[in-house]
């Protein structure tokens, strides 16, 4: 018993590269913000480190400057403070100068100087700010060196402050301590305060960012469904699904209406030469058939002159039979050849019952198979409707057939059946012959290949030349047809034989 051997012949779907570049843009566009934000904000953190800290100096280099009246603690001088600090801070920068006695607690503190200047009546509201932020406990503790700050804060009036460092100064009488702080309404703080993915310029730079991915990725998308529909309506025109639609009314990508016009054009041409080669086919096969039936009805009179004893008279009138019957099957299979042809330019596109149609073609081939002594048994199921042709459904159940009556040896039979499975239609024909190795499994369908066993069963197939076209045309109608063939040794002995067809859609 040869191991099951398997020869299928499938379409598959195409690979799209231009799906996987939309892939590849779409993660590109995705990482160059990802990529981009962590670089920004690492920058973001030094410049605005930066920038806290060259404040937070400043404010320093204001407490250096006056730390002489500071140590000293003249009144008259302390009195000139507030002047000396609106000379050295800039337009933007708000200073309070506190005080805090050795000998007193935490809440006790005088404001010395501001800048600008605490309106009398803002006193305790400022007051007020300072001890509910704590802003001044580590300046109180220690006393000796800059706290930075650099955060947002609530002085409780309309307005929030940027705090951004509190600088300490040791005297022998106490602890002074400048509050450098910022307006958060002022340009400088809303530049360190403000996140920079929130700021208008950085905004606008991302709706445009946006708005180019957008424009890039809708053409591409555009691109990739056009040609997906290209491509879908294409294997339905292939297969004789569609066959009045035109790939330019489908069409929605302007670049692609001349594609699309040329695709028309392209099956326009193929549908004309199908019809012709059929034509021709009809045609030659006529021409040819004629000349065939007249030289045997000539050959009905030389029999009857020719008479029994002339023995080389009556091998030649046996020869002339023979080779007209061999130019009739050639004629038959070469109009089926270019009829397969034509079928692939143009393929049918009628609705088909093919359990109904195999049912049918089973019954005109009884009589053949049980003139071998060989039974036709048949298992249809109801409405397996594929999309086809008489003659190409016909031409592929002969042809199935016959092979596997002219395998089987008498007294056995022939299986015919009919099902669906998913989406497929599934033709099966198996005998109960001696089955294929599997070099003939791997070339039964090449065109003009027929081997056969010794002692093969069919003594009237023996008398005639075979010439290896029939399971090639099987396949040539097959894949017209959208399906795949397939071949192999059934284990109970004989040949399997199924074919795979798309059941047709629903209306």
């Amino acid at each position: 018993m040869c191991h099951e051997p398997h020869v299928g012949v499938s379409l598959r779907s195409p690979l799209r590269p231009i799906t996987a570049k939309l892939a590849l843009v779409i993660i590109l566009f995705a990482a160059v913000p990802a990529v981009l934000y962590q670089q920004f904000r690492v920058a973001e953190g030094e410049r605005t480190a930066l920038m806290l800290d060259g404040i937070a100096n400043q404010g320093r280099a204001i407490v250096e400057s006056l730390r002489p009246t500071l140590m000293k603690a003249d009144p008259t001088e302390l009195a000139q403070v507030g002047q000396r600090m609106a000379a050295l801070a800039g337009n933007q920068v708000g200073l309070r100068l506190l005080y805090r006695p050795r000998e007193s607690t935490i809440d006790s503190f005088l404001l010395v100087a501001a800048v600008p200047p605490v309106a009398p009546d803002a006193l305790e509201a400022e007051r007020g700010f300072l001890i509910r932020s704590r802003l001044l406990e580590t300046a109180w503790n220690s006393c000796d060196a800059t706290e930075p700050i650099g955060r947002t804060l609530d002085n409780g009036g309309d307005e929030q402050m940027l705090v951004v460092a509190v600088t300490p100064m040791q005297t022998g009488a106490g602890c002074w301590a400048l509050v450098t702080r910022l307006a958060a309404s002022a340009s400088l703080a809303r530049t360190i305060s403000v996140p920079y993915w929130q700021r208008p310029e950085v905004l606008l730079a991302l709706v445009l960012y946006l708005a180019l991915a957008a424009v890039m990725l809708l053409v591409l998308l555009s691109v990739s469904r056009n040609l997906a529909r290209f491509e879908r309506l294409a294997r339905l025109i292939a297969t004789g699904r569609e066959p009045n639609r035109r790939f330019e009314a489908l069409n929605e990508v302007p670049e692609l209406a001349g594609v699309a016009r040329q695709f028309d054009a392209m099956v326009d041409r193929l549908r004309g030469s199908a019809a012709f080669i059929r034509e021709t086919a009809e045609e030659s096969a006529h021409a040819l058939k004629t000349p065939i039936g007249a030289i045997r009805q000539s050959l009905e009179p030389l029999r009857l002159v020719v008479p029994d004893s002339n023995l080389r008279g009556r091998r030649a009138l046996e020869i002339i039979d023979q080779s007209c019957g061999r130019l009739g099957e050639l004629v038959v299979h070469a109009h089926r050849s270019i009829d397969a042809a034509a079928q692939i330019a143009d393929p049918p596109t009628d609705r088909i019952d093919l359990g109904a149609t195999v049912a049918g073609l089973v019954e005109d081939m009884r009589g053949p198979s049980e003139q071998r002594n060989v039974s036709l048994r048949t298992d249809v199921e109801p409405n397996v409707v594929v999309i086809g042709g008489d003659e190409v459904i016909e031409t592929i159940v002969e042809n199935l057939i016959d092979n596997a009556i002219s395998f089987s040896p008498p007294g056995t039979t022939v299986h015919v059946s009919v099902r669906a499975a998913g989406a497929q239609a599934i033709l099966s024909v198996h005998d109960e012959g001696p089955g294929v190795d599997h070099e003939v499994a791997a070339r039964m369908f090449e065109k003009g290949f027929s081997r056969r066993p010794k002692g093969r069963i069919d003594p009237e197939a023996a008398a005639r030349e075979n010439f290896g076209m029939g399971l090639w045309i099987v396949q040539r109608h097959v894949r017209v047809m959208g399906g795949s063939i397939s071949a192999g040794n059934r284990p109970a002995g004989g040949l399997a034989m199924e074919v795979e067809l798309p059941l047709a859609i629903s209306d």
